[in-house]
């Protein structure tokens, strides 16, 4: 349960660990308290990662002071996904390149901050590109797009993006970074023994 000292607590810390930015003024709280949906919830305040070791910290940190968090692109959700009383970590400045393209495999790799629309036009030269088709595309980010499972106007043909993740890197509530991907029976038996 995430108390006033809690969060005092918390605020401290990341000031102290984090690259990037730690705002809980209430300008920016009331900026981050809505997206596209018809809700609006206040957060106790807002981390702008400098790169996926500030995420890590800061939801290791969030976890350790009981305060949830929310992951945050560009905040073009129409059911309040983007929105929550907890730390809100916004991907969507710095979390947010492209890293790989690898054409003769037809795959790309990228954080989740990137924003679709960008995405998709950095493959076009490949004559590829990624299905889902939301109408949020120019603003909507991967990870906005992957915990919604985003679909589109051509879903039927391109399929949802459950369809065109090969593999996902995701943070844990203890900050540890892991990997969710095909998996050899070799490695299946190892993690089974962990």
């Amino acid at each position: 349960m995430q108390t006033s000292k809690h969060i005092q607590e918390l605020l401290f810390t990341l000031k102290k660990r984090l690259r990037g930015e730690v705002r809980f003024d209430a300008l920016t709280r009331q900026l981050y308290s809505t997206d596209a949906s018809c809700y609006r919830v206040v957060p106790a305040g807002v981390v702008i990662p400098r790169d996926v070791d500030d995420v890590a910290a800061a939801i290791e940190l969030a976890h350790r002071y009981q305060v949830s968090v929310v992951p945050r692109g560009a905040g073009t959700s129409v059911s309040g996904q983007a929105i929550g009383p907890g730390l809100i970590i916004d991907h969507s400045r710095h979390v947010d390149r492209l890293l790989e393209i690898n054409p003769a495999e037809r795959w790309a790799k990228a954080e989740a901050g990137m924003v679709l629309g960008s995405l998709n036009t950095a493959l076009r030269p490949y004559q590829l590109m990624v299905g889902p088709d939301p109408g949020s595309t120019p603003m909507a980010t991967l990870g906005g797009v992957a915990g919604n499972n985003s679909t589109g106007m051509h879903s039927v043909k391109y399929g949802m993006l459950v369809d065109h993740i090969r593999e996902v890197d995701v943070i844990l509530a203890d900050g540890s970074q892991v990997n969710f991907g095909p998996r050899s029976p070799a490695q299946v038996a190892a993690l089974a023994q962990q």
